[in-house]
Parts: structure tokens; sequence; C-alpha cells
């Protein structure tokens, strides 16, 4: 490497500023061990996660790619029965050293992989981090993507594998401070000792000998010093213990089908919007038939962008034709859904629903282009039941609600 490039050696790198510049040429670089061993090879530089250039590099590396973290891919596996989705994150596990400073103690870039098809309790799975390697690039993938949600791939992660890897990660901390405590106690048991003995000795010459006050004096600073450095080692090894939970970072995401698929069908409530409207459209002519049923008159209104798509009334009193204005009327936000994907409200909605309060329904329709169930799921109020279970994706301003809590919430919500 004749040149290296002087943006790799900028003072604005956080890694120059940490590990220092990296050399305006070297002669060689390698990334292997053994060939330091060879003649050769005795001019070779080993590069490695501790090197300046290599860290100057990765993070250079790093701020070009910055634009795709998050990002979606299209890709096609040969074995696959049913489409998937990868998600791809670097996790961490956190530790302090001895002097209290946070640090890395694990880092790992992991792949969780979700079957939308597969009931709640296998829907997630860890696989290896390389598994895309072995999947070529899907020919046709549609030119715009919506965002995709990491968020319940990544609290998967983080109660299974991560939590798995912090107790692992703890256990072996224990074990080396366990070691390193009994190395030092007896350490410094023996020199302390040895000390205290040498200032004994000091305090029963100087009754004889008066000159050797000095003496004992520098004996006695030694022994508080000793006192003091093995505290400090010791409460500096206990701070050793701590393994926490680390950051999870959403890297990217791949959408994955088997052979002869068209990636426009894969989760057709989030990538193909005509499939999209047209779920939304059956549920609502579900919901407008049930209405009717009950003898309730309805109006669709969910063009208005009001927060709601259709406003439900009740019959009016035949004497008064008073109405109530909470049991005569339901303002409802239908949603259809494929059966066990969320439930996704966008922040008017949501806004509107906790203003309206229990004059709001959230009514949910599964499978709507499958045969749905004419009785909807309803919840009244859904910001009173379903506040707890919600998720919110800042960037794309929606709540995504888990497919069991709406469940949950409809149930209790009749009671």
């Amino acid at each position: 490497m004749d040149h290296v490039l002087a943006d790799l050696r900028s003072d604005r790198l956080q890694s120059v500023r940490r590990l220092g510049k990296p050399a305006a040429s070297y002669r060689k670089v390698t990334f292997h061990k053994e060939h330091l061993d060879q003649d050769k090879h005795l001019d070779a530089v080993l590069l490695g996660t501790g090197h300046s250039l290599y860290a100057a590099i990765d993070e250079r590396l790093n701020e070009a790619l910055t634009t795709l973290t998050g990002g979606c891919a299209f890709y096609l596996d040969s074995v696959a029965q049913a489409p998937y989705r990868l998600y791809l994150f670097e996790m961490a596990v956190r530790g302090q050293k001895v002097n209290g400073d946070p640090e890395t103690i694990f880092a790992e870039l992991v792949a969780v992989r979700e079957d939308p098809q597969a009931p709640p309790p296998d829907r997630f799975s860890m696989v290896p981090a390389d598994s895309l390697l072995d999947l070529p690039a899907h020919p046709n993938f549609p030119a715009e993507v919506d965002p995709v949600d990491a968020t319940p791939a990544a609290d998967y992660l983080k109660s299974t594998y991560q939590m798995q890897v912090r107790t692992r990660c703890q256990q072996d901390r224990q074990h080396f401070v366990e070691v390193c405590r009994d190395y030092l106690t007896r350490s410094f048991d023996a020199r302390i000792r040895a000390a205290m003995d040498r200032v004994m000795n000091l305090r029963a010459r100087e009754a004889d000998s008066p000159d050797v006050s000095l003496a004992r004096q520098r004996a006695e600073n030694d022994l508080a010093d000793l006192q003091r450095t093995q505290k400090e080692r010791m409460e500096g090894l206990q701070r050793l213990n701590l393994a926490r939970h680390g950051p999870v970072r959403h890297l990217a995401t791949a959408l994955v089908f088997p052979p002869g698929q068209e990636a426009a069908v894969i989760f057709p409530d989030e990538l193909d919007p005509e499939i999209r409207r047209k779920s939304e459209l059956a549920a609502e002519d579900v919901v407008v038939a049930y209405e009717q049923s009950r003898g309730w008159t309805c109006e669709r209104i969910g063009h208005l962008k009001i927060g709601f798509d259709i406003r439900s009334l009740g019959p009016a009193d035949s004497q008064t034709g008073y109405r109530d204005p909470v049991a005569g009327i339901r303002r409802i936000e239908v949603k259809g859904r494929k059966r066990g994907m969320p439930i996704r409200l966008t922040t008017n909605e949501w806004y509107k629903a906790a203003q309206l309060g229990d004059s709001y329904w959230l009514y949910v329709i599964w499978d709507p282009l499958d045969n749905p169930n004419p009785d909807p799921v309803r919840i009244q109020n859904p910001v009173k039941h379903l506040d707890h279970a919600k998720k919110e994706v800042v960037a794309a301003r929606y709540f995504d609600i888990p497919a069991e809590a709406v469940d949950f919430a409809a149930r209790n919500s009749e009671a």
C-alpha cells in the first residue's frame, strides 16, 4: 500500500482520535498472522480491529453505508415453501471496566427469521447470520416498499438469544473475577503480612534506636498504600461482574421468496398497494353488512381522513328522535389483515380514538379476501384496551399492535 488516503488520516475520524493516525504508506499488510512468520513477509503489518488503519477504513465504510441502514432487498430461496423475512441486527452486551467506564464485552451480527404464516410461538427463529450468502437476488421486485417494522423481531432477539448471551458473558466474567480475586487476595495478603512484620520490627527497634523512626514511618506508609491499593483493586474487580443488554441495531431486512413467486405477493398488506386497498374495501363491506344486520345506518367517510372509516348510527327514539351520543353512535376504524399479522393504526387514528373515547370502535376483519368471518372482532375505546400493547414506529408515524393483543382486548371489551 504505497499511499494511504488523507481522508483515512483525518482528525475528524473518531478512530484517529482514539488510536492515532495510520502511517502514510505501508510496504505490506496482511490479515493472516502466520504470514508474519515467513521470511519473505517480515516487513508485513498485521491488520486487525485494534490497528489504526483497519479502524479508519471500518469507520469510513460505515459512513458510506449509512443510507442503506434499515433498508430492504429481495432474494430467492430454492428450498423454501413459503415467503419469509430475514432481519439482520447488530447485537451487543455491555459491561464495565475496572475504572467504571462502559465497554462492549460482546458484539455479534445476528439474523432473525420471520415466518408470517406460522403460529406466534414459532413465528421467529434464530438463523446463521451468513444465510444470506447462499441466496441469489430476486430478478423482479417492486420499485417501492413500505417501511418494514423490525420491532417485533428485535423484541424476540432481546428476550431470547441476547438474554442467553448476556447470561453466558456474565458467568464468564464472574469466573474471571473469582480467579483474579483469589490470586490478588493471596498476593496482597502475603505482601501485607510482610509489610506489617517490617513495621512491627521497626517499632521494636525504635524504642532502642530513635534514628529508625523515619524508616518506620515509611514502612507504615507503604503498608497503608498496599491496603488502599488492595481495596481499589477489589472494588475494580467487583465492577467486572456486571453484564447487561447492549444496543440492538437493525441493519437490514431481506424479503425471501420461493422459486417462481413474484415479490409483489409476499406480505400483501405491506408490499402491494392494490391488494391492500382491496383488503380494506372487503373489510369495510363486512362491517357495513354487520352493522346493517343490527338495524344501524352506516356512512363510509374514510375518504375524509378524519381518523375513522365508518359512522354508524343506531335507531333514534321513535317518540323524541333522541339518540344517545355514545351508545347510539359508533365511529368505526376498520382494519382488514391476514390472520396473525399486527394491526397498524396511524397517529391520526390513535389520537382520534383517544379524543372520542367510548364512541370510537376498532373493527378487525381477519383474512378479508378469503371467506372472512361475518362477525367482526370489535374493540370499544381501543386506546383504553390496547395502550399497553402498542409499539410506536416514530419514523413512519404509526402504532403496531400484535394480533393476539387485539383478540384478547376484543374479548375484554365485550365483557
